[in-house]
């Protein structure tokens, strides 16, 4: 997921200041919809129908900042549950879906009719859905461009050329997504949810789930969206062969026997350290524990710590990045500066041994994705194996 903050299980909300923070998601009504009646629907008919819904919010004065609900950042899937007699079996709406060329994606919104094998997709986070479908071969046509250095994480093998900026995390442009003529449009659900009406009225829709610690399952829910499930679960597999054999020479070693820190330096006093996110699962599929776990609050997936209690972050070995989604890359290093020049700092037993180990928060905070997962793996061997 993708960026990680506090919240249950490591969910993420992005928050007006383009920050990916914790948060829980709404429920909303399924919405499904036939495929036949709007397929052919060009880019200047949903510009129109985007235009008016603005007017419409417009004159309602509705306001999209809310902060999520739901703690679990899971879908609702009862609606099978209550069908009533007589209506059509699952069977024979899997046929018609088929007839349609069409498949029925589940999501933490609702559920989605997609195209079997889109053409053109709009991947709206840069973190997930965007890497995961390029890899997968997709034609993606739209993005959002981070706000500093790169419009892509530097596993992102593309160019600004190829794809349109649709808006950064928290001001997606639903206008220009319409007028890309997208097949399917793929995002996080605090990205999604704002427009989710606009947006179904370009294209099917398909909202990601929130908690970072079930990549895996949100990359399958891409896969779904874009037509290439097995292109993904492809890609799952041989990351799992790698992580597994990783995991053996860690073992071996002894380099897994004792927790793990993951440390995240935001400022001289917004110290953190993660315990559930992206990152820490990718280190619990190579037989790693994290260190300060059994502190974390049950509604939480970190431990804050302030400057003065920095030595709490000590641990056998130590991962810490600077900065996060947003963060200024020269402000970041200023903040690490600072906090390095303290004494405690020093103190730590991990530093004075050499095992505290700087890593990027380009893949260890933005790690929703296999590619990002990949170069987790890639630090971890180089410090703890081939040193």
């Amino acid at each position: 997921m993708v960026a990680q903050d506090a919240s249950r299980n490591g969910q993420m909300l992005v928050h007006a200041d383009g920050e990916a923070h914790g948060g829980s998601p709404r429920a909303m009504t399924p919405a499904r919809w036939r495929m036949a009646g709007w397929r052919r629907r060009r880019s200047g008919v949903a510009v129109a129908a985007v235009l008016a819904m603005g007017l419409v919010l417009a004159a309602c004065g509705g306001d999209d900042s809310g902060d999520g609900a739901n703690d679990d950042g899971t879908s609702n899937d009862d609606g099978a549950d209550g069908a009533a007699d007589g209506d059509v079996s699952d069977a024979e709406q899997g046929a018609d879906d088929a007839a349609d060329g069409t498949v029925s994606v589940e999501h933490v919104l609702g559920e989605a009719e997609v195209p079997a094998a889109p053409e053109r997709v709009v991947a709206l986070d840069p973190y997930a859905s965007l890497p995961t479908a390029l890899a997968a071969g997709a034609d993606v046509v739209g993005t959002s461009y981070q706000p500093f250095g790169d419009p892509f994480p530097p596993y992102v093998d593309a160019s600004n050329d190829e794809i349109e900026d649709v808006g950064w995390l928290t001001e997606l442009n639903v206008e220009r997504i319409a007028t890309l003529d997208p097949d399917v449009i793929v995002g996080l659900e605090s990205m999604v949810e704002p427009h989710y009406d606009q947006l179904q009225q370009i294209a099917p829709t398909v909202a990601l789930p929130l908690d970072s610690t079930e990549w895996k399952e949100t990359l399958a829910t891409v896969g779904s969206a874009i037509g290439r499930s097995e292109q993904v679960a492809q890609s799952l597999e041989s990351y799992a062969e790698r992580a597994a054999d990783l995991a053996a020479q860690l073992d071996e070693s002894g380099a897994s026997d004792e927790p793990v820190s993951l440390l995240n330096i935001r400022a001289v006093d917004d110290l953190r350290v993660y315990t559930e996110s992206c990152a820490t699962e990718v280190l619990g599929d190579l037989g790693m524990t994290m260190h300060l776990a059994e502190e974390t609050p049950e509604d939480g997936n970190r431990v804050d710590l302030s400057l003065e209690r920095l030595t709490d972050a000590d641990a056998a070995t130590m991962f810490y990045f600077v900065g996060s989604t947003g963060t200024d890359p020269e402000d970041a290093q200023a903040t690490f500066a600072e906090v390095a020049e303290s004494p405690l700092w020093d103190s730590m037993t991990v530093v004075e041994q050499g095992d505290a180990h700087e890593v990027d928060s380009e893949w260890w905070f933005n790690c929703g994705s296999v590619e990002a997962a990949e170069l987790i793996l890639d630090d971890v061997e180089s410090y703890l194996v081939e040193q």
